[in-house]
């Protein structure tokens, strides 16, 4: 079997990954592909569910698809959160003069534990 070569990662990947990690470092959210699996970025073999990064000119704008627990915060204050915690991963990371526009959806509520598709 012919060895595997590995290649850097995009700057479309790296935002994707530090988009998944901010996310997953946030209490009562969960990321979202969608009943469609339509929402998510290819990382090699993996997909990253409820991220999807694509370019605008020289830039790479963020869509962040989530799943908000019940009781949430103000829906608003959850975007922003999230929103600024990937602005400043990507500062940190070195990739801030790469990000565009973030945006969140949050297509649902739920309780904690439901596990139900998201229509």
């Amino acid at each position: 079997m012919p060895e595997r070569v590995q290649r850097p990662a995009s700057g479309r990947v790296l935002l994707a990954r530090l988009a998944e990690q901010v996310i997953a470092a946030q209490d009562a959210v969960s990321t979202t592909a969608g009943r469609d699996g339509r929402w998510v970025t290819a990382d090699g073999d993996r997909l990253i569910d409820g991220v999807v990064v694509a370019a605008t000119g020289r830039r790479l704008d963020v869509e962040l698809h989530v799943v908000a627990e019940w009781p949430p915060e103000p829906l608003q204050q959850l975007a922003a959160r999230l929103r600024g915690g990937l602005e400043r991963s990507a500062s940190n990371s070195g990739l801030s003069d790469q990000l565009g526009d973030v945006d969140v959806a949050i297509h649902d509520v739920r309780e904690r534990g439901d596990t139900g598709a998201v229509r």
